[in-house]
């Protein structure tokens, strides 16, 4: 050894390999420590969806959105997903324009992420208007499918919105939205939004058949009696531009109560400078709130 080291050839060769297993052992070293910091971020956004979706946290799962799309070495399948929930939370408390500007986000910004892409580009679609009026898409006993909605529900709140093909007033389908009743004060809400754009300075009218039913709380309890907070409620509110609320009307004078099918409308003013409209249903009290035969028109000059 001695002599290898007094030799300068094999003294240079010796070094190099040192050197090459120097650099291999923390190219390893890198490599691991990437992929445990990919997992880390992976486990913080599967963390996020968690309070977004399970415990109804949408302030607090934005507020991790924003932290994993924050750190620089974040992947971009992560990155995209975390900007897809940002916009699903903005639309869950009626902040349309954030939400859209997220969806644009991801088709400017993540075009190499198909599946989110794809999502993204649905959500985008739902802009131009009110879609899937009747519950025609969609699977019983669901949710019925994105442009609608259901607000996220305090933890444990235990209510549900679903698709309905039986009980219908129309052949199509319809909805049924409960408010969570071991939640007081609270109220179901199924509602969807879109650009106000082409909308600008028209009149419109939401139109909708409403009914509440009682039911069962439990397969041996008795017929729950009807509380006076039941009720059904249509709602339109406008949102203009620097988030000023326009029009506004929620039913708060004329609820649904009646256990037969009932007409309710709205008729409403766009307002010249307004971004999004969002509308929707909602249950309070303890009973069921079905909605079918959803009509949303831009009524002509004559009938203003």
């Amino acid at each position: 050894m001695a002599k290898m080291l007094r030799n300068p050839d094999t003294s240079v060769e010796l070094s190099r390999y040192w050197f090459r297993i120097l650099g291999l052992a923390i190219g390893s070293m890198i490599v691991a420590w990437s992929e445990t910091r990919e997992m880390d971020i992976e486990r913080q956004l599967e963390a996020a969806i968690h309070r977004e979706v399970v415990l109804g946290d949408l302030a607090g799962a934005m507020k991790e959105y924003r932290n994993i799309l924050s750190q620089s070495d974040v992947s971009r399948p992560v990155a995209a997903r975390a900007l897809l929930q940002t916009g699903e939370c903005m639309e869950k408390l009626g902040r349309g324009p954030e939400a859209y500007n997220s969806y644009r986000r991801i088709e400017t910004e993540y075009g190499d992420q198909a599946a989110i892409l794809a999502l993204a580009r649905t959500r985008l679609a739902a802009w131009i208007g009110p879609r899937n009026l009747n519950f025609e898409e969609g699977l019983p006993g669901r949710v019925p499918p994105f442009p609608w909605t259901v607000q996220a529900p305090p933890k444990d709140a235990g209510y549900v919105a679903e698709l309905r093909r039986d009980g219908c007033r129309s052949r199509a389908g319809c909805a049924v939205v409960t408010a969570p009743v071991n939640v007081p004060g609270q109220n179901g809400n199924l509602m969807q939004s879109f650009s106000a754009e082409a909308y600008r300075g028209k009149t419109v009218r939401l139109g909708a058949w409403l009914k509440i039913e009682q039911f069962f709380p439990s397969a041996a309890g008795p017929l729950r009696f009807p509380d006076t907070e039941d009720r059904a409620q249509l709602w339109l509110r406008v949102v203009r531009t620097n988030s000023r609320v326009g029009f506004s009307d929620s039913m708060d004078n004329r609820p649904v109560r009646a256990s037969e099918w009932s007409w309710a409308e709205i008729t409403a003013q766009i307002d010249e400078d307004a971004k999004t409209i969002n509308f929707g249903v909602m249950s309070f009290g303890g009973a069921h709130a079905w909605i079918d035969g959803i009509s949303f028109e831009v009524l002509p000059s004559r009938d203003r």
